[in-house]
């Protein structure tokens, strides 16, 4: 407990770190009450059709997948990176509160589309600004500060869509839109008296080993991370969906069952990610990464057999796995990749999981339709084994092996927490927010 409390006090003492762990707080939190009741919105307070709706979801998430993207782009060719974190969380709080005042279906589909999908842009810049913060006040290893930073986001999915459940049943779409608005607007104002980063050599920001990558392995490897990451997302995606209706439909349970599965598995995250942050660079990435994959895939095959529900209880601690590792170390493995396009690769990241979001809902209902709840799982083995080939594939092919690692080394909190005092030792002379 003592070494853990050191951690923290390390952390904080951080230039502008505490500023920007709060702003990542409040928009988690803020994404955590509005997101996952959009589509309950859509049906139940804008009564659209089933087909209304998929129509304004995928729409929607096509244009952040589009705007985020672009924003990206337009982050690394900038050095004034905040002005791109503010304008994106001004499109989310905007966009929530716009949609307040109107169940017009053509005025919905447009704030969705214009609106949200600049706020979607939202994690992926904050993340850049934080890692270009660190870099500019010299420090060089950001792993355990990032690794903290995603944590942060998680703990406030842990408990977010609860407390937006009961913000929902006591004020209505209204009070919930315009809480996650405020919750947006305040993170705004906090990133707003932050200093923008000093300039800094982007390179120096990605790992030393990606540089020596030849140009045509290194395009390779990145489509590779691309298919890859896609189908986990995916698959996450589809199991996010369609593990609820199994719990209730086929394994007669409650509600209360599929919060205990989704408590557990978020809870589980958490020091797996402390842990990941703290020794990622003793870390074999690409083989970690894959080893992931395939835990996702004895994961989904234990839910499509599962005979009962406390079966699934230990499958969540695979789920864990698969989340700690792909949302703490990905993110790392596609600015590594992309050294000098340090928003483009972590707008990239996000994009992978959005896009498979995207393709889940329409191919789990088909599946679905078709075959039954439980061959959505075998279709979601399928996924995961075909991502567990390719990333396997581009780990030990030729061109790609100077990008392996050097051999794992144990990821302990005694590694995390001299990490972590060896950046607060870097970051002590320099100015605080």
């Amino acid at each position: 407990m003592n070494a853990v409390f050191k951690t923290f006090l390390a952390l904080i003492r951080l230039p502008g770190y505490p500023g920007i762990s709060l702003a990542m707080f409040l928009s988690g939190i803020a994404s955590s009450f509005a997101v996952p009741y959009t589509s309950l919105f859509g049906a139940t307070e804008a009564h659209m059709t089933p087909v209304r709706l998929g129509i304004f979801m995928t729409l929607t998430a096509v244009s952040s997948v589009v705007v985020s993207a672009y924003l990206g782009r337009i982050a690394d060719r900038r050095s004034d990176k905040k002005r791109i974190v503010l304008l994106s969380i001004a499109g989310s709080a905007l966009g929530y509160a716009l949609l307040c005042v109107t169940r017009n279906y053509i005025l919905l589909t447009i704030f969705g589309c214009v609106f949200l999908s600049i706020g979607a842009a939202v994690f992926p810049q904050l993340f850049t600004f934080s890692k270009a913060r660190l870099h500019a006040e010299g420090i060089k290893d950001t792993e355990l500060p990032m690794a903290t930073l995603r944590t942060t986001l998680s703990c406030a999915w842990v408990f977010g869509p609860a407390a937006g459940a009961i913000v929902l049943g006591v004020s209505g779409f209204n009070g919930l839109f315009l809480s996650a608005a405020g919750a947006f607007a305040v993170a705004g104002v906090i990133v707003l008296f932050m200093r923008e980063p000093k300039v800094y050599d982007a390179l120096e920001a990605g790992d030393k080993t990606s540089s020596e990558i030849p140009q045509q392995g290194k395009n390779a490897h990145v489509y590779a991370a691309l298919v890859s990451f896609t189908l986990i997302g995916m698959g996450s995606a589809i199991a996010t969906i369609m593990l609820p209706v199994l719990i209730v439909d086929q394994l007669h349970g409650t509600t209360a069952h599929v919060a205990q599965m989704v408590g557990l598995g978020a809870f589980a995250e958490i020091p797996m990610m402390l842990m990941l942050g703290g020794a990622s660079r003793r870390i074999n990435k690409s083989n970690m990464i894959a080893f992931a994959s395939l835990s996702h895939i004895v994961y989904f095959a234990g839910i499509a057999m599962a005979p009962n529900l406390w079966v699934l209880v230990p499958l969540q601690i695979l789920n864990a796995v698969v989340v700690a590792v792909t949302s703490c170390l990905g993110m790392s493995y596609f600015q590594e990749m992309m050294p000098g396009a340090l928003a483009r690769a972590t707008t990239l990241f996000f994009n992978t999981m959005r896009t498979g979001s995207v393709m889940a809902g329409v191919a789990s209902g088909f599946v679905a339709a078709t075959w039954g709840y439980r061959a959505v799982f075998v279709f979601c083995v399928m996924l995961a084994t075909t991502a567990s080939v390719v990333l396997f594939i581009f780990n030990y092919q030729r061109g790609a092996k100077v990008f392996i690692d050097p051999p794992v080394e144990p990821a302990v909190l005694p590694v995390a927490l001299g990490t972590a005092l060896e950046v607060a030792d870097h970051a002590q002379s320099a100015t605080k927010v």
